[in-house]
């Protein structure tokens, strides 16, 4: 009887020993890759650091097409792989305001140059805009997986 009481303490203190391990090591908080909140018309996409990280976000910013080549007057270029189509036709790319913080801006493209895309309309001349990882963010928006 005193063994099987032994028995029982022993079983009892290396359950409460187990649930008390897996709890602190389980007990991390699901935190969400990317945040999306849309304010009227614009939609912030908030990356965690490690979520722009595995999805190999790189930026470049848009160029005065003048600075590129002769006679593009009033112009801007930003990289093709920055250039984004949506299932309407929209035409956009995902400005880098500040920090992981990515916003979707519609751009004119008036043509094609080997790997720039000459804009007619789009954002300013020195802004960020994403070159790497620009698809990862349409899926963030939009909720595509």
């Amino acid at each position: 009887m005193r063994n099987s009481k032994i028995l029982a303490a022993g079983v009892l203190i290396i359950s409460c020993l187990l649930v008390a391990c897996s709890t602190a090591t389980g007990t991390s908080t699901k935190v969400k890759p990317a945040e999306v909140v849309t304010e009227g018309a614009i939609t912030r996409i908030t990356l965690t650091e490690k979520a722009a990280e595995r999805a190999g976000i790189a930026t470049a910013l848009v160029a005065d097409a003048d600075a590129v080549r002769e006679g593009s007057s009033g112009t801007r270029t930003v990289p093709y792989g920055a250039v984004l189509y949506d299932a309407k036709g929209n035409v956009f790319v995902y400005t880098n305001p500040e920090g992981l913080t990515y916003v979707r801006a519609a751009i004119t493209v008036d043509y094609i140059e080997g790997d720039l895309a000459v804009l007619s309309d789009g954002p300013p001349t020195g802004t960020a805009v994403v070159t790497v990882g620009a698809a990862e963010l349409y899926g963030a928006e939009t909720g595509i997986k």
